[in-house]
């Protein structure tokens, strides 16, 4: 029997530090149909300068247990200087895994509503004001695996 399962993550990141505060949430999938295929990545807002946009398909999601956090920790990474409003769909047919990670590398304030919506249903949607280093993180990972 094989069996789909799929974790959607999503927090507030500061300094570097992964802090899942605004959402988490897990969930497990035994349809084909759970494995999306695309992404469509909106941010929208005001900003006087431009916002570091991060985005990954191979990735891993690991759980620290001494901090009982998790951490993604990419193995490739796109990195794209955006303006806003912007809207961008990512083909991620190949994992149906992503990372996505919106970050202020300004002194000023940038306000944003952030929007990642797969293919497959899963949605994240929040609204922040990002200060110097802080960022808005989201990443759903897909695995497949089986039982014996």
């Amino acid at each position: 029997m094989i069996r789909r399962k799929y974790v959607a993550r999503s927090g507030a990141v500061t300094l570097g530090t992964l802090a899942l505060v605004v959402a988490s949430a897990c969930s497990l999938g035994t349809e084909a149909g759970d494995k999306p295929s695309s992404v469509r990545v909106r941010v929208e807002g005001t900003s006087s300068h431009q916002l570091t946009l991060v985005t990954a398909e191979d990735f891993y999601d690991y759980y620290d247990l001494a901090t009982d956090r998790h951490i993604a920790v990419a193995a490739a990474s796109d990195t794209t200087l955006i303006t806003l409003p912007y809207d961008q769909t990512l083909d991620i047919s190949r994992t149906g895994s992503v990372y996505v990670e919106l970050r202020n590398v300004s002194v000023d304030s940038a306000t944003v509503r952030f929007r990642v919506e797969l293919n497959n249903g899963q949605r994240y949607d929040r609204t922040a004001t990002l200060a110097d280093s802080s960022a808005l993180v989201y990443y759903y990972v897909y695995t497949e695996y089986s039982y014996w």
